[in-house]
């Protein structure tokens, strides 16, 4: 019905606008809801941020063509949907901004920013008279301890860095390894994935749906060190499975639980270096650990950095935020040149750079490439005139045009010198729609 709707949606997006002028079809987003809906439901280690982006850029994309408007502004409208998507879940309208034009247009401009900025406003206007503006996550009170721990929270934003990479190259495996298994029945394959995930979930539970509770675990430091890099390495492995069988999710919620564990490993030590701070030290690791590890795996530290900031509410956090941001994406950017979310597409063979296509020429529209500064002569001027014309101008064509201004073909130098022979009897007789090139491709605005 629609094979865009499996995996974790973002992809899809990035590619539609690099490469289809932002035109989704609203049936993935009707079939992105539904599928993503029975795979979290059920358990599979997947987030809601990939199939919510998917089903506002849909239906943006739904809505500028029905509008008519122009490919360009079809690609703000998909921008403007997944704004609002994010926006509206996380209560994050700062971060769906920076979201839709780092990571989904891949461009800075007034002209996009401007929409994308009032569609996520409103989004979250709407939200938070239905359900509050509750922080996502409650954490504990930051204090940093000691200046000297800010070396710690280096460490963690290196370690952070290399996690996103067995990350990135996980998900990417699992997806292009499922997509080789041409002689396998396409319904069979997420039944394979859920049965794996079954397993590791009957010692393990924890790695099922979004792993939110867990996360809240590990924010209020009620984690053991052990159980933390277990459930660290299981995720990624859960995760994989769900999304490389065919399962609809996104890989938002994953990173931040990954991250987390990771921030408490971490935490951890810092208990044994500084002495027993109490659970507030522990909780704010796993916190910054979950900025570090979105930071590393979509390759977009400003975004992390600003939705971790809107999802607590907790500015205090923001200096190691930064640090572990900044670091992990140097680290994982260093080692991986693709993010999560390009992984899946240079896989399938789709060059984009950041959601945008490499080729400049598929998203530059015409007009930008057209000089108004021309000569034109009339189909009716004698052909002596036109040759004495193109003699004195400054141009090397000239352009044909009637009375109701209406191009007929070109007239080069290059072809008056091939004619040189035969200027006498030019100049009698013929005209400059005579000579013309009517061959020449045309091509219009719009």
């Amino acid at each position: 019905f629609a094979p865009e709707a499996k995996g974790h949606g973002v992809p899809e997006v990035m590619a539609a606008v690099a490469r289809k002028g932002g035109v989704i079809k609203l049936k993935v987003g009707i079939a992105k809801a539904i599928a993503s809906a029975i795979t979290i439901a059920s358990g599979g280690s997947a987030g809601r941020e990939g199939p919510i982006i998917q089903i506002g850029a849909a239906i943006g994309s739904t809505v500028a063509r029905f509008l008519r408007v122009s490919t360009r502004r079809v690609r703000i409208f998909v921008g403007c949907g997944a704004a609002a998507g994010i926006a509206s879940t996380f209560n994050a309208p700062i971060a769906g901004t920076l979201f839709a034009v780092e990571v989904i247009l891949g461009e800075f401009g007034l002209l996009q920013f401007s929409p994308i900025v009032m569609a996520a406003v409103t989004a979250t206007v709407i939200s938070r008279s239905m359900w509050g503006s509750d922080p996502v996550f409650e954490v504990p009170a930051y204090q940093l301890n000691h200046p000297s721990e800010l070396i710690l929270y280096l460490v963690l934003g290196v370690l952070c860095g290399l996690v996103a990479v067995a990350y990135i190259q996980a998900v990417g495996y699992s997806e292009k390894k499922a997509d080789t298994l041409k002689k396998m029945p396409y319904w069979s394959k997420p039944m394979l994935g859920g049965l794996g995930l079954g397993i590791i979930a009957v010692g393990f539970p924890h790695v099922m749906g979004d792993g939110y509770s867990t996360v809240d675990l590990a924010l209020n430091g009620n984690m053991a060190f052990l159980l933390l890099a277990v459930l660290l390495v299981l995720k990624i492995v859960a995760t994989s499975l769900t999304l490389g069988s065919g399962g609809s999710g996104g890989v938002f919620a994953p990173s931040l639980f990954i991250g987390a564990m990771t921030g408490g490993l971490v935490g951890h030590i810092a208990l044994l270096i500084f002495g027993n701070t109490g659970d507030v030290g522990l909780g704010s690791y796993a916190l910054v650990g979950m900025g570090g590890l979105v930071a590393g795996a979509m390759h977009s530290p400003i975004t992390a950095m600003i939705i971790l900031f809107e999802m607590t509410n907790d500015y205090e956090i923001i200096l190691p935020l930064m640090v572990v941001c900044i670091t992990a994406n140097l680290v994982s950017s260093h080692l991986c040149r693709e993010s999560i979310y390009t992984i899946k597409l240079v896989h399938k063979g789709i060059d984009v750079f950041k959601g945008r296509s490499l080729d400049i020429f598929r998203t530059t529209p015409i007009e930008q490439c057209m000089t108004k500064d021309y000569q034109t002569v009339s189909t009716s001027t004698s052909a002596g005139d036109v040759i004495q014309t193109l003699m004195d101008s400054r141009f090397n064509h000239l352009y044909l045009t009637d009375q109701s201004n209406v191009y007929h073909g070109v007239i080069s130098l290059n072809q008056l010198r091939n004619l040189a022979g035969r200027r006498d009897q030019l100049q009698h007789g013929f005209l400059a729609v005579d000579l013309a090139d009517e061959t020449t491709p045309q091509c219009f605005r719009g």
